[in-house]
This record gives C-alpha cells, sequence and structure tokens, in this order.
C-alpha cells in the first residue's frame, strides 16, 4: 500500500502543473511552472517527519540487541552479495524506461513530434495515475496469490510486445487513443514492477543487509535506466530523423534483461522474512 503514494503524488503533481498551464504562455514559461516546485518543499518536510518516525521491523531490532547488525552494509552487499544487488537492478530496468517514456518523454513528443494541445498528454498522465492508484493494491494481491515471479514475467513480455504499438497509437493524434496508449503503458509497463517489486528487492536480502541491498539495487536501477532513457530517447530520434523504432528496440532490450533478472531470482511470495 505504501507504493500507492506515487500515483498519488503524480495526480497532485499533473493536476498542479494543469491549473498553472492555465496562464498565458508566456507567463508559463517565465514564471508559473515554478509555482509547483515551490510548494513541493512542503510535501518534503512532510516526508521527511514521517521517515523520522518510523520504527525498525521487529526482527531487525533483534538483530541490533545481538549486535549482528553489518556495520559496513553497502560494502557488504557489492562483495559477498552481488547476485541479488545485480538481480535487483536488473528487475528495476523495464519498469523505469516505461515510466520515462510514458510520462516524461511522451509529454515533448506529443506536444513537439506530433503537435498536438499540452493538455492531452498531461490528462492521459493524469487518468493513468488515477488507474495505478487502484492497480497497485491489486497486483499486490496477485503477486502474494501467484507469485513475484509470475507478475514480473508477465510485465515483462507486455513491455516487450507494447514497445512498436505504443508509439504507432500516440501518432495516431487521436486524444482518446493517446489516453488508453499512455495508461496501458503506464499500468501495466511499469506500474506491475513498480507495486511488486518493493516487496521482492526487499525480500531478496537478509535482515541485516535488507534496507541497504534493496535500496542500493532500486536506486542504481532507477538511476541507469531514468537517467539515460529520456536522453537516449532523444537522441535516437535526432539520429534517424524523427523515427521511433529506436526507441521501441531499447525498451524491448531493457524489458529482456528484466526478463533474464526475473528468471535469476528467488520465488518469495509467501515466505517468512528472516
Amino acid at each position: 500500500m505504501v507504493q500507492i503514494g506515487y500515483p498519488i503524488g503524480s495526480l497532485a503533481a499533473i493536476g498542479m502543473f494543469a491549473l498553472v498551464s492555465q496562464t498565458p504562455e508566456a507567463e508559463f514559461l517565465t514564471w508559473a511552472w515554478r509555482i509547483p516546485f515551490l510548494i513541493s518543499i512542503v510535501l518534503v518536510g512532510i516526508g521527511l517527519y514521517i521517515r523520522l518516525q518510523l520504527e525498525e521491523t521487529p526482527v531487525f531490532r533483534e538483530l541490533e540487541a545481538k549486535n549482528e547488525v553489518a556495520r559496513l552494509p553497502l560494502v557488504e552487499v557489492l562483495t559477498r552479495h552481488r547476485r541479488p544487488f545485480f538481480t535487483a537492478v536488473g528487475l528495476k530496468l523495464s519498469e523505469i524506461s516505461y515510466a520515462s517514456i510514458a510520462s516524461v518523454f511522451a509529454i515533448s513528443y506529443v506536444t513537439g513530434k506530433l503537435a498536438m494541445p499540452r493538455s492531452v498528454i498531461l490528462n492521459a498522465i493524469f487518468l493513468a495515475a488515477f488507474v495505478a492508484f487502484m492497480a497497485i493494491p491489486l497486483f499486490g494481491w496477485l503477486s502474494d496469490r501467484f507469485g513475484r515471479k509470475m507478475m514480473f514475467y508477465a510485465s515483462s513480455l507486455f513491455a516487450m510486445a507494447f514497445a512498436f504499438p505504443l508509439f504507432q497509437l500516440l501518432d495516431t493524434k487521436n486524444p482518446a487513443v493517446v489516453t488508453l496508449a499512455i495508461i496501458l503503458a503506464i499500468t501495466f509497463g511499469q506500474m506491475v514492477g513498480f507495486g511488486v517489486g518493493a516487496s521482492w528487492y526487499s525480500e531478496l536480502f537478509a535482515a541485516r543487509l535488507r534496507y541497504s541491498g534493496a535500496s542500493l539495487g532500486f536506486q542504481i536501477g532507477a538511476a541507469v535506466s531514468g537517467g539515460i532513457t529520456p536522453f537516449a530517447a532523444a537522441t535516437f530520434m535526432a539520429w534517424t530523423g524523427g523515427k521511433t523504432w529506436p526507441i521501441s528496440a531499447y525498451l524491448i532490450a531493457l524489458a529482456v534483461i528484466t526478463f533474464i533478472a526475473t528468471m535469476a531470482a528467488p520465488e518469495t511470495a509467501g515466505k517468512e522474512l528472516k
């Protein structure tokens, strides 16, 4: 349930941007776009307060009592537990690539390349976030029932199959079709991995390394894929004169890596954490 904070944040952010985008174009580009970022300072404070109030798990408190907590957890993860670390990185790659394309790159693609109104893509992402709010708990329940691996296999296969249709649907310039494409991409290309992955990354590591191992694998995977994907997409289009097939091939390549990482990862659904 913690993961639904992401679509709630997306709904709030997109709603705020949709509001300030009602200002004249010159004013929006000059100062109005800064307003959502300034307001987010309040959210940072709220998030910090919540984090400081959280208690450690009973399992970790037991380790502390026995003085068995890893002194240098990051070093231990990278030297003795490389397999689960790289597995976590691989599991994250496809999910973030779809998030970057459908939620970030698509904005410039739809408004720039397709010359459609900004409201079309913002509304599409807003609706996708609303669907994600309902889908994440469902995906979590399905992963408990059928397994983490099954959900990641399904999402990886979807990511491969939808990589080319995504841009074909966007290129129709039909607002309803564009909206459907964004919803499908975010819901099944991103949110399956996002909703299920939070628990799976943690389950890959023992309690004495869980926080550091899961966080490092999660953040490295997100940084590699999330940082490179928008730049790669723009570069591919520049090299090919505006064609999108290299972006689709790139999405497929990352989905294949995530599929392989899924094969390498142990099934942890229903097992007690230690």
